[in-house]
């Protein structure tokens, strides 16, 4: 089923939010790893970290709104019960050491957030691309980098201090050999609605 525009989820970006991956990106600059195309991390490269928190607390914004949802009222002890045999949420915010190739975890499932790093872009430019010609922007996963999930999100910074999440891939997506620094590629229409993924929770 194609992605549309109504699938998108959008949320806005919460001076929480917001200090938060200002402080902890501030923090995981020491021990980034400078990867090709990343930049010098002393200029730029802080804003990309930052990025890339950001997109991971607004996966957990949308997790953590529908397990509070569903279980939120129920008595402490059954709640932990199931959130904690069931559900088996977290949510590996890593400083210091690379990551496992994934920052949450459901039940067995494991999931890695990818946030568009270079703009901040519309709506239509997600579906019609950057200059409007028609091809949409990607999911996108550097060939080098850990790839271990089970499930690769992607989000993208919005205007006007929104972020979305824009659907799923389940695996790796096929890898496109052609670009200068190989990555795995899929069209953000041909990814899976993000909402699917909350039959997990």
């Amino acid at each position: 089923m194609s992605i549309s525009k109504k699938d998108l989820i959008i949320l806005p970006i919460t001076d929480e939010m917001n200090n938060l991956a200002e402080y902890m990106s501030e923090k995981r600059k020491l021990f980034e790893y400078p990867r090709k195309g990343y930049g010098d991390y002393d200029s730029r490269g802080i804003n990309k970290i930052k990025t890339g928190i950001l997109g991971e607390l607004c996966f957990l914004e949308f997790i953590f709104s529908n397990l509070e949802k569903k279980y939120g009222h129920l008595p402490a002890k059954e709640r932990w019960e199931i959130l904690h045999k069931t559900v088996k949420f977290s949510y590996n915010l890593i400083i210091g050491k690379f990551d496992d190739g994934f920052e949450f975890k459901m039940g067995t499932k494991v999931i890695d957030i990818k946030t568009y790093e270079n703009n901040i872009v519309t709506v239509e430019q997600i579906f019609n691309g950057l200059n409007d010609s028609g091809r949409p922007l990607n999911l996108f996963i550097d060939e080098s980098q850990n790839a271990k999930a089970d499930y690769y999100v992607q989000v993208f910074l919005l205007p006007e201090d929104k972020i979305c999440l824009a659907g799923y891939y389940k695996g790796l997506p096929p890898l496109a050999t052609w670009m200068p620094n190989p990555a795995y590629t899929c069209p953000v229409p041909d990814l899976k609605n993000i909402k699917i993924i909350l039959q997990y929770i």
